[in-house]
């Protein structure tokens, strides 16, 4: 990992492995493989005081110095200004007066050193030069005089300046402008201070030697499983869905808990609610054999109320009326109900008996969405067959118990 320290936003430097901390608070230099000190921004050369010998960041500088001073195994670069204008003696939010760095050398090298003490021993010259990389040239406006080939990393092209030093073991300084994330990879690629990979040729793959045959053998049986056991996660968790959809009748109301009744009744009795018309009366309306199952399904918050069990023999006796041909016998009302949906299962108090009672002596059902999930189950898992569902639902009377 690569740690810039800057004064900008350094979004220019953006890329893969990369982290972007301010001058005013770097991380721990050790935590990196390499640190940029980037002082290329023309806003650090600013000093609010009258003279041109210090800037407003010169505490950043000389924290930055203590961990330099500290660091163990990290990689250090610098990057110098190029030629900013050093502005000076602020009043009123507004700087009086204003210098090349050109023209102040000796008190840029005094204002280096406090980053690090090796800055100040170094001849800067300035000049305008350009430095080959890999495939880009960058600007430097400064190189440095007087120093050992063996400290030199870079040169100018064509004039043969040293444009970037090693100044100490793990510290280097680069006098060149690194415009964005590319240049700057290849200068740390040029500087031995990251590897670049070649790309594997398309020919390479079908080099085959040692035991790569049997690897890709592995390799090939192992993505078979995983496929495999992908297919059976989709399946089972397809199911899950499926299954869960069938549970929400335990916290549902309303259309949504109608329409996964209905689900359940169609799969589990066989009848077609697909033509039942819902003209605000009953909820549902099916005849299965001579028998005419009709009835309410309800969500409600409270437990079964006396109302509930009184709108379903409404229904009932209503049918009665409009349908002469029909005996008592012929027709069962059953209230499906999800009462007190809002607590858990555990929580929910049973049905009074004084409801229980009521449906008894009006002949009719309750079917708690507890009961009917169970009743359900037992058909899907092969327990009770179609027929033992449709004998339950018509026998019982009162409440249905599984």
């Amino acid at each position: 990992m690569i740690q810039i320290l800057t004064k900008n936003n350094g979004a220019d430097y953006k890329g893969e492995g990369i982290v972007l901390n301010s001058l005013h608070t770097p991380q721990s230099l050790d935590e990196f493989t390499v640190n940029i000190i980037d002082l290329s921004s023309s806003t650090i050369w600013r000093n609010q005081n009258s003279s041109n010998n210090s800037i407003n960041e010169i505490k950043d500088f000389e924290s930055i110095s203590q961990m330099i001073q500290n660091s163990k195994k990290t990689k250090i670069l610098i990057l110098l200004p190029q030629n900013s204008e050093y502005k000076y003696w602020s009043i009123q939010g507004k700087y009086q007066y204003e210098i090349d760095l050109k023209d102040m050398i000796n008190e840029l090298k005094g204002i280096l050193s406090s980053l690090c003490a090796f800055l100040y021993e170094i001849n800067l010259v300035y000049e305008n030069t350009s430095t080959r990389l890999m495939d880009d040239k960058v600007k430097a406006a400064f190189y440095f005089k007087r120093v050992s080939d063996e400290q030199i990393l870079l040169r100018s092209e064509g004039s043969d300046k040293p444009t970037t030093v090693m100044l100490y073991e793990n510290i280097m300084a680069s006098t060149v402008s690194i415009p964005g994330y590319k240049e700057l990879m290849e200068l740390l690629t040029v500087l031995h201070l990251v590897q670049t990979k070649q790309v594997m040729p398309v020919w390479f793959e079908e080099v085959r030697m040692f035991d790569d045959n049997e690897q890709f053998k592995i390799i090939e049986e192992n993505h078979n499983i995983i496929n495999k056991a992908n297919e059976n996660i989709s399946a089972a968790t397809k199911k899950i869905d499926e299954n869960n959809e069938y549970k929400s009748i335990l916290y549902t109301n309303g259309d949504e808990l109608v329409r996964v009744v209905f689900k359940i009744l169609e799969t589990m009795l066989g009848c077609d609610l697909s033509q039942f018309e819902d003209k605000k009366a009953e909820d549902f309306l099916f005849e299965i054999g001579e028998i005419v199952f009709i009835g309410e399904i309800k969500g409600v918050s409270h437990n079964v109320k006396n109302e509930n069990v009184s709108q379903l023999d409404v229904h009932y006796q209503g049918y009665l009326d409009e349908n002469s041909d029909k005996s008592e016998e012929q027709i069962k009302a059953i209230l499906i109900i999800n009462h007190q949906k809002n607590k858990a299962l555990r929580d929910r108090e049973p049905v009074h008996e004084n409801q229980i009672k009521l449906a008894c002596r009006n002949g009719s059902l309750i079917v708690e969405t507890t009961m009917l999930l169970k009743l359900f189950e037992q058909y899907v898992a092969g327990n009770k067959s179609r027929d033992d569902c449709i004998n339950l639902l018509t026998t019982k009377t009162g409440i249905l118990i599984i």
